[in-house]
Formats: C-alpha cells, structure tokens, sequence
C-alpha cells in the first residue's frame, strides 16, 4: 500500500534494508558500472595499498539506500532529490543497514514534501552513509 502525505509525521522512520556484502556482488557491480578499479575487485592490491583488502564501490551504497527509499515510497518518479556523503566503506563480509526516518514535512508550489534524514551504517555501527537527505514527493 502505497504511503500518503497525510499519514506521515515527522520522527517515522521508513523500513529499512538490510544486506551482507560479499565479493561477488563487489566483481558484478564493477561489470554493471564499468568501474574496475582494483580496490573493488582485488584483495591483494586493497590490502598493499592500506585498505585492509578490498572494498565497496560507493556508488553501490547509495544505490542501495535510494532501493530503500522507492520502496518506501513505491514509485521511483516520486524521489526529487537524494544526497549522502561516504563516510566509510563497506567491506565484503559487512551487513550494511540502510535507514531512513521522516526530518520535515511541507507544501511547496501544490506539491506536498517529505524530507528524509537517511544513512547506512554496518554490523559494527560504523557509519558507511552520513549527512543522508532525501526529498520525495507524496
């Protein structure tokens, strides 16, 4: 059921998402985005260059948190602006949680907006996504 202006408050959060991260999704995203940077898709160079081994591509995080906000909101067309800052990268074998939780509600030229305070974090609480926002149309 799609959710409706008049049903939200601001301090709601919105379902969040939840995945474990594992190396196959890092090498099918390099194919996916052209991205075949060797801190994504090589644990020996990850590791030689500091990294610990390799890490997520940044852009598949905010993917995944915009995922978390259309299903929310059930229509792509709906998102009218979506910002984060990377804060710190997923790793393969992290389960990264993405939230969202509702900062304002207002009415702007006819149309009714929902602002959204949204992040991802991992396991261990390190913050992966920060300074989240996202405006949606309702």
């Amino acid at each position: 059921m799609a959710v409706s202006y008049d049903d939200v408050k601001v301090g709601d959060e919105i379902p969040s998402f939840s995945i474990e991260l594992n190396q196959m999704m890092l090498w099918m995203y390099s194919g996916a985005s052209g991205d075949f940077n060797p801190i994504h898709n090589d644990k020996e160079f990850g590791e030689k260059v500091g990294l610990g081994g390799t890490i997520a591509h940044g852009l598949s995080s905010m993917g995944r948190m915009q995922k978390t906000i259309v299903d929310w909101i059930e229509d792509p067309g709906k998102l009218k602006r979506f910002m984060v800052r990377f804060n710190s990268p997923a790793r393969p074998g992290d389960t990264v949680t993405f939230w969202g939780k509702v900062k304002d509600k207002k009415e702007e030229d006819g149309k009714k907006l929902v602002v959204l305070e949204v992040g991802a974090m991992n396991q261990d609480g390190a913050v992966i996504l920060s300074k989240g926002e996202a405006v949606v149309e309702l």
